[in-house]
């Protein structure tokens, strides 16, 4: 690659190829593995048990899921 001008007219090198910019780098979590068929059915039966264990698990799992505010009243989601 040749040097390019920037808006000074002065040259500017060209960004190696090492060079990482820190907008570019992200830390990529592991995710759970990819359930499928039985097994999906009976991951998901299993959170929802223990989601409606209680009355604050559901309030929790309905704050998280924003439908309900922290004092226990539900949003107005759809406006008409």
């Amino acid at each position: 690659m040749t040097a390019r001008s920037n808006r000074n007219g002065k040259e500017s090198t060209p960004p190696s190829s090492t060079h990482q910019n820190h907008r570019t780098a992200r830390v990529v979590a592991k995710s759970p593995p990819v359930l499928g068929g039985q097994a999906l059915l009976k991951d998901m039966d299993s959170y929802r048990e223990k989601v409606s264990a209680s009355p604050d698990a559901a309030r929790g799992f309905l704050t998280r899921l924003g439908v309900m505010t922290l004092d226990g009243t539900l949003k107005t989601l759809i406006r008409g």
